[in-house]
This record gives structure tokens, sequence and C-alpha cells, in this order.
């Protein structure tokens, strides 16, 4: 059965070439293709459409109207109908991407120019902050964040985990000494990301003997931007829980440090989301594949079925 709407355009082709060896000429494709096309067709409008023979094929009665109607009607419809069902198999238009900040400046901005070099056809009008909470009246295609969205119509498929810890600047730990157990965290000016996906006030550390420490604490700072949270952290604020990969270099050029090291941090994973399972514009199905390729080469991610 056919899941999309039928390309009638072909059926007309078809029986206007007179035989299938003829359309297969016209058309470019295989007499056993356009067969399949034809029995999926009857299958759909549960019809049948063509008297086949050993000497080729002919209209019924059911298909000389539909012939008829279409051969009048196509011509109006196309424009309307052609387009939206073209974008389907073939990737153009304006992609909106919406990605977090740190991971959308640092990870995915670089790979666009490969993107747009593979898909001259596609646009792409990349968002750094956090998505909307209506993807599709924003008209959001693509949103690449930490934590899985709230709406579960939404398609969320995991990109990458990162591992965490805690740090802060030596000037500030020069102030305020080093915690040595999770419970002195509340001594401490503790700097919070409040955005989806974050650990907010509540941080949980593993101890070295698998112990589990809730701790909520209290916030010295607030903000919804990770940029900012590091800055805060580079002029000795206090301190934060960062992913690993958006801090290495400062933590190899010693601008910040790492505190209860023996201690596991949580991990943050970052999803790519978008909407629905069936119907995906072919902009957004390229998009996520490149996007996984590119970010998770060494896994093999579910591929995503149009």
């Amino acid at each position: 059965m056919m899941k999309r709407t039928p390309d009638f355009s072909l059926f007309l082709a078809v029986v206007k070439a007179g035989t299938l060896s003829e359309a297969s000429r016209v058309l470019g494709m295989s007499a056993a293709a356009i067969s399949k096309y034809l029995s999926q067709l009857e299958q759909h409008m549960k019809l049948r459409l063509l008297a086949r023979s050993a000497r080729g094929f002919h209209l019924t009665e059911h298909g000389r109207e539909l012939f008829e109607s279409l051969d009048h009607m196509l011509p109006e419809l196309t424009p309307i109908l052609g387009e939206p069902m073209s974008r389907l198999d073939h990737p153009t238009g304006t992609l909106k991407v919406v990605s977090s900040i740190a991971l959308g400046r640092h990870r995915v901005a670089p790979l666009l120019s490969e993107f747009s070099a593979r898909y001259p056809e596609v646009s792409i009008q990349l968002q750094l902050g956090d998505a909307p909470e209506d993807l599709f009246r924003s008209g959001v295609d693509v949103v690449i964040s930490p934590g899985e969205p709230i709406d579960q119509s939404l398609v969320a498929r995991r990109l990458i985990t990162h591992p965490c810890c805690l740090c802060a600047a030596p000037d500030y730990l020069a102030r305020r000494p080093a915690p040595a157990h999770p419970r002195e965290l509340h001594q401490h000016d503790c700097l919070i990301l409040d955005c989806h996906g974050a650990f907010r006030d509540r941080w949980v550390l593993r101890d070295p003997r698998g112990g589990t420490h809730t701790i909520k604490v209290a916030p010295h700072k607030i903000t919804d931007n990770s940029e900012q949270l590091k800055q805060w952290l580079l002029d000795g604020h206090g301190l934060a829980l960062k992913s690993e990969w958006d801090i290495a270099e400062h933590l190899r050029r010693g601008e910040l440090v790492k505190v209860l090291p023996d201690y596991e941090m949580p991990r943050l994973s970052f999803y790519v989301i978008y909407g629905g399972r069936q119907l995906i514009p072919a902009k957004t199905r390229v998009f996520v594949q490149f996007i996984e390729n590119q970010l998770r080469p060494r896994e093999n991610p579910e591929r995503l079925r149009a």
C-alpha cells in the first residue's frame, strides 16, 4: 500500500505512452518498476485501473474515468501538490535549527559548511539558545539540546553523552578552600545553569565506594546561558557543574580546577529532536543523518526512516 499521496502524473504518462516499453523509455524507469507502481496505485485506490494481457494493457472503466479527470485537473493541481511532495524526497528549502549555545557554537556551526556543500539547495538558519516550547508553531525543524523533550510527539535521538566535572577557578579556591565531601557544598557559592536538560540546583555525585550523594545546593548565581556560566567560573564567582569537553582547554591551562575529583559526576546527554516519524521533509532527514554521523561517528545510530 502507498503511504503517500500517489503521483498521478506518472499514471497519466504511462497511459499516454500506450505501452510499458514506451513508458519505460519516456520516463527512464524500468518496466518492472512501472508495473509495481501501477499495482500499488490500484491497491491504494482499491480499484482495477488497467486490464493487462500479453499484448500490453488497456484502461478499465474506472481507469478511463480517472485518466480523463486527471488529464483536466492535474495541470492545475501540480503546483499545489507537486512541490510539497517533492520536498519529501529532495532536500531543499530553509532548515531552521536551534542548538544549545556551547554545543552549537563549538560543534554544530563548524559542520554547516560541509553540510551546505553536500546539499546546496538547503539554506540553514541556526539559532543558539533554548528551543521554543512549541516547535511547530515557531517553525523550527530540528533542535539539538541536552535532555529529552517533554512533548512525547517529538522524536529524540541521543547524539552524544559527555562526562561532567565540578570545577572552580584557582582564585576562588584560594579564598574558599575546596570541599572535601559533597555535604560541604552548602558552604560554597554554587553557580546554576537553569535551562532544559540542565542539572539546576540538584547535584548527584557518586563516591568511590558507589554511594550516591544527592545535594540540593543553594544558588549563588543563576543563568540560562552556558557561556555566561563558564565566564562566571573563570572570573572566580564560585563552583559549577560543567561538561568536560566545554572546559577542557581551561582545565589544561590551569584556569579551572576540578573539585571533588574522586567523585563521579552526572553525565550530560545531547539529543537531536524533530517532529514526527512520518512524512519527514528530506531537508530534515538528511540533516539528522549528517549530524549523527559527524557527532557520533563510532556508534551505529538507528537509521532514520521516512
